[in-house]
């Protein structure tokens, strides 16, 4: 993982994540998701973003959490450069783009490392303000990754 301390925090729910605003191409208002049937498990649909059609990953989906109940008003999507493909991450709103010390930043306790949660790799911890700093080189897994190279190539035939 870079060793960013500069990353766009974003709220889903009551929990404040953070992605390295390296990776992040734009910070756009909510707009109309457009629904692709049978498509893959985390993809709630695509946008299209100045002429290029993007899939939109569905974070709530990934985190087992409910679906979002409030107004699309202060919705966000944060388009992010993965490896092989350019997605919009669905946040329920960007709070801001923050500068970190160094010293703030820990690594993610070990007991709650796996598999599926590979991309939260380190925490900020200022004050007692716990943002969880993601890898979004690994928000996908490699099945996932796949589908979704394979969507936007039959998106754009």
């Amino acid at each position: 993982m870079a060793d960013y301390v500069k990353p766009v925090i974003f709220r889903l729910g009551e929990q404040e994540y953070g992605v390295d605003i390296n990776l992040v191409s734009a910070i756009e208002k909510y707009e109309q998701i457009v629904p692709v049937p049978n498509s893959v498990a985390f993809i709630k649909g695509i946008i299209n973003l100045r002429g290029e059609v993007i899939p939109v990953y569905d974070l709530r989906k990934k985190f087992n959490m409910p679906d979002y109940q409030g107004n699309n008003d202060n919705r966000n999507l944060i388009v992010v450069k993965l490896p092989e493909v350019m997605v919009a991450l669905e946040v329920d709103g960007v709070s801001e783009i923050h500068d970190f010390s160094p010293q703030d930043i820990v690594k993610m306790p070990t007991i709650v490392m796996n598999e599926n949660t590979k991309f939260m790799e380190r925490v900020a911890n200022e004050n007692g303000r716990l943002i969880v700093l993601m890898d979004i080189n690994y928000l996908l897994s490699e099945k996932e990754m796949e589908d979704v190279k394979k969507l936007k190539e039959d998106m754009e035939e």
